[in-house]
């Protein structure tokens, strides 16, 4: 199987396992109806239950607690950050989502609580999001599994990271879409390191992903854009194509 199966826009916008109810709520006038609110957050554990992801349902959540910030849950907020940051490497989803958060602080200090945890958490989530869009996946992995606060509190808090039990082999396959665009052959060694994997695990992964092991490199199948060939291109443009520019340029 290829490490990321090709998305199109209609399943971007509507994915199959979104219901119809939820539908209607993202796009009629009742998303912006806070009563509905605990339909949302069901719908996005659904999400994080059943491996799925629904950028606009998530969006339509966060907006809903930026019209109404006494409602904002910080669990929700993570998980939804969580789901945007393993969704892509070069989209849009995580920044679209920051777009509608404010401060940390401002969003605790508006539900009065004394749990630091999304204070603690967030700004780690930035700088994980950060290093992925930057192809930064050794140093990624040195964060995800590193000994900092956040890193610890999502690692074991059973709410965060644990709940989402396909992060990790979702991550793997979005950096590995990056590299297939990027290479046609990588060094195992270099290939552990940007997945995360130990040395023997990496000719299991590369069966499952279809790419072939040549020694001490994997081989990437050519996808179009690890095999840039040049090109000749050639337009027979006949004299009297050109009568009328010939004329222009004559005044």
């Amino acid at each position: 199987m290829s490490p990321v199966p090709p998305k199109n826009l209609k399943e971007w916008h509507t994915p199959s396992s979104r219901t119809e109810v939820i539908h209607e709520l993202i796009h009629g006038v009742d998303r912006y109806n806070p009563s509905n609110l605990s339909f949302m957050e069901e719908y996005l554990q659904s999400q994080i239950a059943s491996s799925e992801y629904d950028l606009l349902a998530n969006l339509a959540i966060l907006k809903l607690y930026q019209f109404n910030p006494q409602l904002s849950n910080p669990d929700v907020i993570l998980n939804i950050l969580i789901k945007a940051l393993s969704a892509t490497v070069h989209g849009p989803d995580f920044n679209l989502c920051l777009a509608l958060l404010r401060e940390p602080a401002a969003i605790v200090h508006d539900i009065d609580s004394d749990d630091e945890s999304l204070i603690i958490a967030m700004p780690f989530l930035q700088n994980l999001h950060e290093l992925v869009r930057t192809c930064q996946f050794t140093k990624f992995w040195a964060e995800f599994n590193g000994s900092s606060e956040a890193a610890q509190l999502l690692r074991s808090n059973p709410n965060y990271f644990p709940a989402h039990e396909d992060l990790v082999p979702k991550l793997r396959n979005q950096f590995a879409s990056t590299i297939a665009a990027s290479f046609s052959r990588v060094r195992l060694a270099q290939l552990a390191r940007w997945l995360d994997l130990k040395p023997a695990e990496v000719p299991a992964w590369c069966k499952e992903a279809e790419w072939s092991v040549d020694g001490e490199v994997a081989v990437v199948p050519e996808n179009g854009d690890n095999n840039v060939k040049a090109g000749v291109v050639k337009e027979n443009v006949q004299l009297k194509q050109l009568t009328k520019l010939v004329a222009a340029a004559a005044y």
